[in-house]
């Protein structure tokens, strides 16, 4: 592998960052030519940067999204000197991290981001998993275990008389789900699990409470927990379930947190300008075509959207 100096590696990282603000000038393209013919340093750096375009998923939020997405932050040189410091890094760095997202994804079922889908199990529980999801199974002779690790699932479980069939048990980081005839919904949040019940029984049981005989809940119920004890027990909100219709409904939602929503089924990176960030949106938006969201938002609050390299980068700010 090429060693690059340092002052190569700065120069490709602030000439990402201009790329990526806006289209180049004419006179701002001839100049990027020029510094890519000077030295052959520059050359490579360059290739580096294209490479780390590539893989952007692959890197930390922190870094990335924020060197691209804020150009005109007070602390930009600090937020390109990191990005030098990941582009001199190289595979390596890109490396461990791309390691880490592919121990995510060893599981048994998965979707990725954008992608639903729906399966049928063994011993016919249908279970269908919205984006970002995997989860695990167990059927054998002794148990029937469905570990979700992350995302979100609907959980159909077969209507069966079976007495060799052992108990079905669905399990979160923090939840221990006991389903009989049962349609439900269950979501992994960080250090929090939500189940909605569309049609019940359900026993739920936090997996590290004190009283390990948890608790038994009916249709129209909607469950958080965390491993240790119930947080809230509410009616079903149509907003829980409305994924399952391919759409993202929300009622009075801070756009920030709304963005968040979206994000979870766009592969890019999504900002919220701080001044626009409390307001309040309301409605039902569908998730074929995330294109359709940010216009029915510009068309329905005070918010411009500004795209670049492909709606790869989207940042909402106010008119």
């Amino acid at each position: 592998m090429n060693k690059i100096s340092k002052k190569s590696m700065l120069e490709a990282a602030d000439w990402l960052v201009k790329q990526q603000e806006r289209t180049l000038t004419d006179t701002e393209q001839e100049q990027l030519e020029k510094w890519l013919q000077s030295d052959r340093n520059n050359q490579f750096a360059w290739q580096r940067a294209q490479r780390f375009i590539s893989q952007i998923d692959t890197l930390p939020k922190d870094i990335a999204y924020t060197v691209l997405n804020r150009p005109d932050d007070e602390n930009r040189r600090l937020h390109i000197g990191k990005l030098a410091l990941i582009l001199a890094s190289g595979p390596l760095v890109w490396g461990s991290y791309k390691t880490i997202e592919t121990q995510q994804w060893t599981a048994d079922y998965r979707t990725a981001k954008g992608q639903q889908k729906q399966i049928t199990l063994p011993d016919g529980t249908t279970v269908k998993l919205n984006t970002a999801t995997a989860f695990d199974i167990s059927f054998n002779g002794k148990s029937r275990l469905l570990s979700l690790r992350e995302g979100e699932i609907q959980v159909h479980t077969a209507t069966t008389s079976s007495q060799e069939l052992k108990p079905l048990i669905v399990q979160t980081q923090e939840a221990v789900l006991s389903p009989t005839e049962t349609n439900f919904t269950v979501r992994q949040y960080n250090e929090m699990t939500r189940v909605g019940i569309i049609k019940g029984p359900l026993k739920v049981t936090p997996k590290f409470a004190n009283n390990a005989q948890g608790a038994f809940f009916d249709t129209g119920h909607q469950i958080e927990l965390s491993s240790h004890a119930f947080l809230s027990d509410n009616a079903l909100k149509s907003e829980t379930t409305s994924w399952l219709d391919n759409m993202l409904a929300v009622h009075n939602m801070p756009l920030k947190q709304f963005i968040e929503e979206v994000s979870r089924y766009h592969r890019g990176r999504l900002r919220v300008s701080p001044d626009i960030a409390n307001i309040d949106v309301s409605g039902a938006f569908p998730l074929q075509d995330i294109n359709i969201i940010f216009n029915m938002l510009s068309h329905t609050y005070p918010i411009n959207i500004n795209s670049h390299l492909g709606n790869y980068w989207v940042t909402l700010e106010a008119t």
